[in-house]
């Protein structure tokens, strides 16, 4: 496992087999997944087991793990925010409910962003969120990324566009 990104709290990794059971767990909580796609948990199992067959790719979706306990937190992801176009780069994390409101989401944030950044292709790091997530609104203002509006994403679904200032 050679991918790692570590804060003082934190370690960004690829998903290993153990990670399958915490990690569907937490996207079937009614209060994590309220903003996020309705899916089943076959179908986060299988997202968990495609990154995991790529766990080198510099885009993907990792485990979140907090550094002192080595419990999963949650995941994040780096992908195309329009497929084929690799120079614009989307962030989405979830963690589960007891890590929320300590700071967290935020170091992770600035964490990906940071290696975002070292993908040669990279021009913008952008981020969405349901209009009513406020809470992942300021998670991404306080990363550093800047309220651009809305955006019509997936077919008529409107959500808070962020955009990270490029360096």
């Amino acid at each position: 496992m050679s991918f790692s990104l570590e804060s003082r709290r934190l370690i960004i990794r690829p998903f290993i087999a153990a990670d399958e059971a915490p990690y569907v767990n937490i996207h079937m909580d009614p209060l994590v997944n309220v903003y996020l796609p309705v899916r089943t948990a076959e179908q986060y199992s299988e997202l968990l087991q495609q990154s995991m067959a790529q766990p080198h790719a510099a885009l993907n979706r990792w485990a979140i793990v907090e550094r002192e306990t080595g419990n999963f937190m949650g995941s994040c992801l780096l992908r195309e925010f329009n497929a084929g176009d690799d120079a614009v780069i989307e962030l989405g994390y979830s963690l589960a409910a007891p890590y929320w409101g300590k700071g967290y989401a935020t170091e992770m944030a600035k964490l990906v962003v940071d290696y975002a950044f070292t993908i040669p292709q990279t021009q913008k790091v952008v981020a969405v969120t349901d209009q009513e997530n406020k809470g992942s609104q300021m998670v991404l203002l306080k990363s550093g990324f800047i309220d651009q509006g809305l955006v019509d994403r997936y077919e008529g679904l409107i959500l808070s566009y962020f955009e990270y200032p490029r360096r």
